[in-house]
């Protein structure tokens, strides 16, 4: 069992990112309101049940939501022989790429309380030995790490200029000022392979500007995904994954519900192989 791996901070003098989750989906408050939480599907217990695993959620951890099922449901997994995970929180995006064949998984977080719970979610899961859970910040990590990454997948904190509570450990869940898109993507070009891809989920505006900053940097939009709630809304949410390659920017349009207000048929067969219920 790969289990919980070192503390990997060390003397690191910069800022290790705080937990880089999202928030969930329905709790964006009134800077972003975010997706609307599928109607039947309850992620405010002290656990989750999937189709092949469950996640417990019951410390200090950015719970289960819309956001994070999405990106581990789009995230292209093909020939990827290794994934990292950058703020895997539950360890839910983490596993679900484990469902989906990848043979060895790295889940990093920032948080103890995190990593812990991580761990123990993946030592209930039937991929105790393909993914392994580190305490350790990514711009650290893209530092030490010696095999460069097929892919690397984050849902990150996502507010660079918004207004913040009084409560600092829920703050660092929510905004980046602890990874910010230049040192994400600066840690992603020394740890992601030559052919390697990036996928991540953001707010709409982040995400343009994260995609236009990769620009600069090197890094191409592949193939992005326009997420709203419903047929003709908004769009919400952005999934974009970004190679070194020229990228076709092949873009698609998703509605979590259809114009009747039940599931739409494309997000069921999203996320088919995960929710119980579909």
């Amino acid at each position: 069992m790969r289990g919980v791996r070192p503390d990997l901070r060390g003397g690191d003098p910069r800022p290790a990112p705080g937990r880089q989750r999202a928030p969930a989906a329905t709790d964006g408050g009134r800077a972003d309101r975010g997706l609307a939480r599928p109607k039947r599907i309850s992620m405010g217990q002290d656990y989750f049940r999937f189709k092949q695993f469950s996640v417990r959620q019951d410390l200090e951890v950015m719970r289960v939501n819309v956001d994070g099922v999405l990106l581990g449901a789009w995230a292209g997994v093909e020939g990827a022989c290794a994934a990292l995970d950058v703020g895997t929180g539950t360890g839910v995006i983490a596993l679900m790429l484990a469902q989906r064949g990848v043979p060895r998984v790295d889940a990093i977080d920032i948080s103890p309380e995190a990593t812990e719970q991580a761990g123990r979610n993946v030592a209930h899961s039937p991929w105790p030995g393909a993914v392994g859970v580190h305490h350790s910040s990514f711009q650290l990590w893209a530092e030490v790490c010696t095999q460069p990454y097929d892919l690397v997948v984050s849902n990150p904190p996502y507010f660079s200029n918004s207004l913040k509570g009084p409560d600092a450990r829920r703050n660092a869940m929510r905004h980046n000022d602890l990874l910010p898109h230049r040192e994400l993507l600066e840690a992603l070009d020394l740890c992601l392979a030559a052919d390697g891809c990036f996928a991540g989920i953001f707010p709409t505006s982040e995400g343009a500007l994260l995609i236009a900053l990769a620009a600069e940097l090197g890094l191409h939009c592949r193939r992005k995904l326009l997420v709203s709630s419903k047929p003709n809304g908004p769009v919400k949410r952005i999934l974009c994954e970004l190679t070194r390659g020229a990228g076709t920017g092949h873009e698609a349009q998703l509605s979590i519900y259809d114009h009747a207000g039940e599931y739409s048929r494309a997000y069921r067969d999203l996320t088919a192989d995960f929710y119980l219920n579909f």
